[in-house]
């Protein structure tokens, strides 16, 4: 469970296959995984799984022995040639692909509270900027990320590891103001398509690692992989300044 990200450019692997397309083949490693650890070396072959494939970007259902599966799924992820030159990738095969586990763990997200709320009293921070233009429109109760909580189970998905939000409240008397990480938390795992979205959003995320960086001696966890992210706005932000591309985010 997590959150699929793909920096978005219509390269002709993209281009081919589509988002949805693109995210299917993903689930295709999920699948080989789930055969891998439930069923016997011995008895993989006898296993077929009924999965949604798109063809021309049309939705089917198909099924799939393992064998395919496990074949698709590794060709897949060995990219194409292009790969090793895109601007996106940083020189990997599907380095344009970055997956956010969940659920998110606690350090990670009282770090990015604290680093959220160290700027909210200063004009035009990216706080500030993200607080008006996005946090501030979300429930402040009864989402997804207030509710799904705590540890995991067979029965229960989790989002966030923190059995609850952490809460922060400023201004004046008259203008008390109040968020908690579970608002900041909902708008931060969305697709982002505008070149001035993606340019906030990337700020973002830039200013977050260099703010986690100097707390975290050796980030693990969800913080490392929040750190990876910002490099992924590193390679995105210059072609999405001009219109070339996008972040797309399945969560």
């Amino acid at each position: 469970m997590g959150a699929d990200v793909i920096a978005w450019r219509n390269c002709p692997l993209q281009e081919q296959l589509s988002p949805p397309g693109f995210l299917s083949k993903l689930k295709l490693r999920m699948y080989q995984d789930v055969v891998e650890q439930r069923v016997p070396p011995d008895k993989r072959d006898t296993v077929k799984i009924q999965v949604r494939v798109f063809r021309e970007g049309v939705p089917t259902d198909v099924q799939l022995t393992y064998a395919q599966i496990r074949e698709q799924s590794e060709s897949f992820r060995g990219g194409i040639p292009e790969c090793a030159t895109c601007p996106l990738s940083g020189g990997k095969s599907l380095g344009c692909y970055q997956f956010i586990t969940y659920p998110i763990d606690a350090q990670a997200e009282e770090l990015l509270f604290e680093f959220f709320t160290s700027g909210l009293a200063t004009p035009n921070s990216i706080a500030d900027q993200l607080y008006r233009d996005f946090i501030s429109k979300q429930p402040a109760r009864g989402t997804p990320w207030h509710d799904l909580r705590g540890e995991m189970s067979h029965e229960r998905s989790s989002l966030a590891l923190r059995p609850q939000p952490l809460v922060h409240s400023w201004g004046g008397f008259f203008s008390k103001k109040r968020v908690d990480s579970a608002q900041l938390l909902s708008c931060l795992f969305v697709s982002q398509s505008q070149p001035g979205v993606l340019v906030g959003f990337g700020r973002f995320w830039l200013e977050f690692a260099d703010f986690a960086s100097k707390r975290v001696d050796a980030p693990q966890g969800t913080v490392a992989q929040l750190i990876a992210l910002s490099e992924h706005y590193v390679r995105l932000l210059p072609l999405a300044v001009a219109g070339q591309a996008e972040m797309l985010i399945d969560g």
